[in-house]
């Protein structure tokens, strides 16, 4: 017995020796600086006006290519927001003239290739993926898709059904119904904010899509991002004589702000908002306004969300609400940047009856006392942080293409890329305490609650109860 006492006791004080000896170790170890090497990306207009951003990368005989054209949901003008959707199944399904309905996607299928369409709020996109081999086919099926636009009326009422489907259980998910309710409010009276209705929908016509079809096709503004075992030369052959649709008239553009979404929080009648749906978890959910992409705040801010809910487990929403009070299921924050605006999101899943002291936490959690009271080291883990995710912007060539079209469509400084960490860095306790008071203050939020009706009373009253459909004031 004793002789085992005795082991255990040496185990015991081996392994603390051990651990103090390996934690001194990585103490002291130097690690050199990250470098990063930001790849040289080729780029050439085509004398149609086509750009072409071409990043080589032969390691696979593997190409591909993302064409984007500046025309989307934001050029609706007065069109139904429906139609867009509407659109971008039909079309993609529809194939061409010469390969109608299924059968152009089985073209691309025969030959392991990859194609997809997406309409989305600033441009129409075509994905390819394919093998090097079979690149004279790609170009003969991408042409007769080009040329030979086609829309199928069984493909439409097939597609028409479908959407309508998905419109029925659309509120089936928390968490989507209270993204979209606050995407309801915050962006009031635009196009973006705006909620499919299935009544809508089935006042579409075909010449309707027709319509809209020919307005992205003779769109002027067009880039091709190609990558991997890609010949350059060889698309500037094969774009240099793609059919040309003649311009269909003056296009109309919607423009969001962060000035605009300001004054749509201020102007509410309700910021709280309680979304009536028997659910196991209640959704809470916070959303703000912060300044566009290109804004010199945007580095703070950048920093001052991973700490607060954008860090994962690192952050005090997940520390402080999931781990040391077990109030919820999930917590967290986010920052979208766009060209013009910018918005913060807080939120976290929990049981109905912990929503009140989840929602009061989430606050406190945001307010001055707290982010004041942020000591250096918690800064620099960060930074850190930060910087060291920062080299997966150029994980892949395809990814570092996207990327670079993203900042410079955002009108990034030039340098952006290359004095991102330097500007990480200089983000200081001030800068955060500053960006908080600004930008982080709850009382400039909205507050969308997806929850059972007996919430209401529980929340002191404050909360204005609609339903799932019901449209905001």
């Amino acid at each position: 017995m004793k002789k085992i006492y005795l082991i255990l006791v040496m185990c015991f004080v081996s392994s603390v020796l051990f651990a103090r000896e390996m934690g001194d170790f990585v103490k002291n170890i130097k690690l050199s600086p990250l470098v990063v090497h930001f790849p040289e990306i080729q780029k050439e207009v085509l004398e149609n006006g086509t750009e072409i951003q071409f990043l080589s990368n032969p390691e696979f005989p593997i190409v591909y290519a993302d064409f984007h054209i500046y025309h989307g949901r934001k050029n609706l003008g007065k069109r139904p927001v429906e139609i867009v959707r509407l659109l971008e199944d039909s079309w993609e399904f529809s194939g061409s003239k010469t390969y109608p309905k299924d059968s152009f996607l089985q073209e691309f299928e025969k030959l392991g290739a990859g194609f997809s369409l997406a309409i989305d709020y600033d441009k129409t996109s075509i994905h390819l993926s394919y093998l090097k081999k079979d690149e004279e086919r790609i170009f003969s099926l991408l042409k007769s898709f080009w040329e030979e636009p086609n829309l199928n009326s069984e493909v439409i009422s097939t597609m028409r059904g479908r959407i309508t489907d998905e419109i029925k259980r659309r509120n089936d998910n928390p968490t989507q119904l209270g993204g979209r309710k606050a995407k309801e409010a915050l962006y009031k009276n635009t196009i973006y904010g705006s909620t499919s209705q299935i009544s809508s929908l089935e006042q579409i016509r075909e010449e309707d899509l027709l319509s809209l079809q020919k307005e992205i096709l003779s769109e002027k503004k067009k880039i091709l991002l190609l990558t991997g075992d890609a010949n350059l030369q060889t698309w500037k052959s094969y774009l240099s004589r793609w059919k040309n649709y003649e311009s269909s008239g003056q296009k109309t553009s919607e423009e969001i702000t962060s000035e605009l979404l300001a004054e749509n929080i201020k102007n509410s009648k309700q910021k709280n908002i309680l979304v009536e749906k028997e659910v196991a978890q209640s959704f809470v959910y916070m959303t703000g306004v912060i300044p566009k992409h290109n804004d010199p705040d945007f580095y703070a801010i950048q920093v001052l969300n991973y700490i607060i809910g954008g860090g994962g487990f690192n952050s005090y929403y997940m520390r402080e609400i999931r781990n040391n009070r077990g109030l919820a299921y999930s917590a967290g924050s986010s920052a979208d940047f766009q060209a013009d605006y910018g918005t913060i999101n807080f939120f976290a899943m929990t049981k109905t009856e912990s929503v009140p002291e989840v929602l009061s936490l989430m606050k406190e959690l945001i307010e001055p006392k707290l982010i004041d009271s942020l000591k250096e080291e918690e800064l620099t883990r960060a930074k850190v942080a930060i910087n060291n995710q920062f080299v997966f912007l150029f994980e892949d060539s395809r990814k570092t293409l996207t990327n670079e079209l993203r900042f410079r469509d955002h009108k990034m400084p030039k340098d952006y890329l290359l004095k991102f960490r330097e500007n990480i860095d200089k983000v200081s306790l001030e800068d955060l305490r500053r960006v908080g008071k600004k930008y982080f203050s709850s009382s400039d939020m909205l507050v969308v609650i997806v929850g059972p009706k007996s919430l209401q009373s529980q929340l002191g009253g404050s909360f204005r109860l609609v339903q799932p459909e019901e449209i905001l004031p």
